[in-house]
């Protein structure tokens, strides 16, 4: 795996547990979601994720906090990515980042970007990663 180069995997949502919280009634509909993913291709193995969403008839956004483990680009370890997304309409967009000093084992000093999307042919993770010396 070389720094900065772009790694995209396919990922299948296997658990899907939400609940409401805010006041009924509300313009807002406030939400908590566990959600479970298995990666597969030169992102592989499984992640939990917490997250709070936020929609209403213009539009939606999330936050969550993703603790994967696994292989990645032949590295195995874990790391936690701290992500979130707006969409208004058709038009979205998805931020996120590893958290520093998350990784693990082979991941031990992974710093980087990660962007979920979704489309038509399913979902995606696209990481770019660097390595550094955290000694």
């Amino acid at each position: 795996m070389t720094d900065d180069a772009p790694i995209i995997a396919p990922f299948e949502i296997i658990g899907w547990e939400q609940s409401s919280y805010g006041d009924e009634g509300e313009r807002n509909e406030l939400a908590r979601v566990t959600v479970t993913k298995v990666f597969t291709g030169d992102i592989e193995g499984e992640s939990t994720a917490e997250l709070l969403m936020a929609g209403n008839p213009v539009g939606a956004g999330y936050v969550a906090s993703e603790f994967f483990t696994g292989v990645i680009g032949g590295r195995v370890g874990s790391l936690v990515i701290q992500h979130g997304g707006l969409a208004e309409g058709d038009d979205g967009h998805s931020f996120g980042s590893i958290v520093p000093g998350s990784g693990t084992g082979a991941l031990a000093g992974v710093r980087g970007e990660a962007i979920y999307a979704n489309n038509e042919e399913g979902h995606t993770l696209t990481l770019t990663l660097r390595f550094v010396d955290e000694g």
